[in-house]
């Protein structure tokens, strides 16, 4: 995918990655609430030669904060995207920033963004591609 379509595709999926951040911080909450406490069956149960017993809420626990480390590492990686979008969004002019908010995070239609900057619809695609072309840039720079 060249890098045009990729920061389009940034754009469209803006407010569902700010929801994604939401949703997992969530989770992440949910997770350090668990604290895996369960009926303990000892049925079955085995000790090996080192005499290594692991409980079912050890297991657990140590399985939530492996789960929780990965879900902030997914944090942190979504959140640098924004970022880095938002710093390119900011090397805009304000008519190409209105464009591209209208456009692809509020998801206006044409003809309501081109009321908004009182340009055709046709010259707002136009400064569309233009400031798309500026953002490639702002987010992967000079290639």
């Amino acid at each position: 995918m060249n890098k045009y379509k990729q920061v389009e595709e940034l754009l469209k999926n803006y407010t569902m990655m700010q929801a994604s951040i939401e949703n997992i911080k969530d989770e992440i909450e949910y997770l350090k609430k668990e604290d895996g406490m369960t009926g303990i069956s000892y049925d079955g149960i085995s000790t090996s030669p080192t005499y290594r017993f692991s409980s079912s809420v050890e297991d657990t626990a140590l399985s939530n904060s492996e789960k929780i480390h990965y879900l902030e590492l997914q944090i942190e990686g979504i959140q640098r995207q924004i970022d880095r979008l938002d710093r390119a969004i900011k090397g805009l002019n304000e008519t190409e920033r209105i464009i591209i908010r209208g456009k692809y995070i509020e998801g206006l239609q044409w003809w309501q963004v081109s009321e908004q900057v009182r340009y055709g619809e046709r010259w707002c695609k136009e400064l569309r591609k233009n400031a798309i072309n500026k953002l490639v840039i702002g987010i992967y720079g000079i290639k």
